[in-house]
């Protein structure tokens, strides 16, 4: 690959160390503009996937801008969305609109690294001008893959088991219906709903395929998949699940009868999913992390609390994280040394040395028993968590 000019170089450069913001932005806007009804949007674990996906194709875009001879953009990314936009009953012109709105980001990208770059404003126009007209080629080519993808995964979800199964489900989470057609599963039953992503997918259909009529599941993804049980309680479920392989995230509703049950229990296990990405457990429970679940519906101010409670606590390093962890755990058990030290295997003399280092690092006058500290320190995985999800190759989804 022949090297471009200085300049381009400057503003690929810029491009990938702002990748995740960029990223950020694009999945804000057409969430807001074109999707935001789309499970693909509104589902924690399709929205990782959309965003991993995301991503690597603003990757792919800033590398052909090195190129000086444009090529046609090959993106199987594009093609995953598009299939995943299909099956989830995403309108053609929603997935249309998507990508023009993605456009009109990196657009205003371009021109955010011309003025923090410092490019000369001459040399800045020639680049922007060759950059907006590569980026606009590449937006109409992409959006001929995705209405190719798209069309061919409705024909072929028309005939496919999995896809009919998911649309039941939908069916009965988004609308009237309070039975699925067809199915032995008794949506009138008390329901433990769950949301896996990643190779622990897999182990959830294979239990669900052990359960016979007594659970439902549909892969959403290649790798995620929704599933109720009607007979197994969360936590032995949980157990027996993650005892398959602990690879991936699992989130687990709580029990929930009949039809609102069925869809309650979903939306819980759809919030524990979404604390699993952020803070890297493999499983959660929805009843153990209802504070974490209500904390990330509005980061900002999750954020504001944990760093004006816990101050130069709340910085990132091996020191202040055990520091955090003995405080918290002394919090948990009544602010008894003693039990902190037994359940930490520490000595009491250490504890004490532990709270004396973390109470140097709080904010003055900050009061150990209060609530707002303990809510603090137990949100903090939350703020440091990245939440990105792993990527993920573009197969087809499973049936069955």
């Amino acid at each position: 690959m022949q090297v471009c000019a200085p300049p381009t170089s400057v503003f690929v450069t810029w491009l990938a160390d702002h990748l995740e913001e960029v990223t950020d932005e694009v999945i804000e806007k057409i969430g807001r503009k074109t999707v935001s009804t789309s499970p693909l949007y509104s589902d924690p674990a399709l929205q990782a996937v959309l965003r991993s996906e995301t991503s690597r194709l603003l990757s792919r875009i800033m590398e052909e801008l090195e190129i000086p001879q444009p090529t046609p953009l090959d993106s199987p990314e594009a093609g995953h969305i598009a299939r995943l936009a299909a099956l989830h009953g995403t309108p053609l012109d929603s997935l249309v609109n998507a990508h023009w709105e993605a456009l009109s980001v990196v657009q205003d990208a371009y021109f955010r690294a011309a003025r923090e770059a410092q490019v000369p404003p001459e040399e800045a126009l020639r680049i922007l001008h060759t950059g907006c007209r590569r980026l606009l080629e590449h937006t109409s080519c992409l959006i001929e893959t995705a209405t190719r993808e798209y069309l061919e995964a409705r024909r072929s979800n028309e005939t496919d088991e999995n896809a009919i199964r998911l649309g039941r489900i939908q069916a009965v989470l988004n609308g009237p219906e309070t039975r699925i057609p067809h199915s032995p599963y008794d949506v009138g039953a008390e329901h433990v709903a769950v949301v896996a992503g990643g190779p622990v997918a897999g182990v959830v259909n294979a239990y669900a395929r052990q359960q016979g009529s007594r659970a439902l599941a549909a892969f959403v993804d290649q790798d995620v998949i929704w599933a109720w049980f009607s007979s197994v309680p969360p936590q032995r479920l949980l157990t027996t699940v993650l005892a398959g392989t602990p690879a991936g995230a699992v989130g687990v509703g709580a029990p929930g009868r009949g039809v609102q049950g069925f869809r309650q229990s979903h939306r819980e296990a759809q919030a524990a999913h979404r604390v699993c990405l952020r803070t890297g457990r493999p499983g959660i429970q929805f009843s153990d992390v209802i504070p974490e679940s209500m904390a990330l519906t509005d980061m900002n101010s999750t954020r504001g609390l944990v760093l004006r409670q816990l101050g130069r606590l709340a910085r990132e390093g091996n020191r202040e994280a055990t520091l955090r962890e003995t405080l918290m755990v002394y919090l948990e058990s009544g602010q008894n040394a003693r039990a902190t030290a037994s359940r930490l295997a520490l000595t009491e003399r250490t504890v004490a040395n532990r709270l004396q280092a973390a109470r140097t690092l709080l904010p003055p006058g900050t009061d150990l028993s209060s609530l707002e500290l303990a809510l603090a320190l137990r949100l903090m995985p939350l703020v440091k968590g990245g939440g990105r999800a792993r990527h993920r190759s573009g197969e087809p989804v499973p049936t069955g």
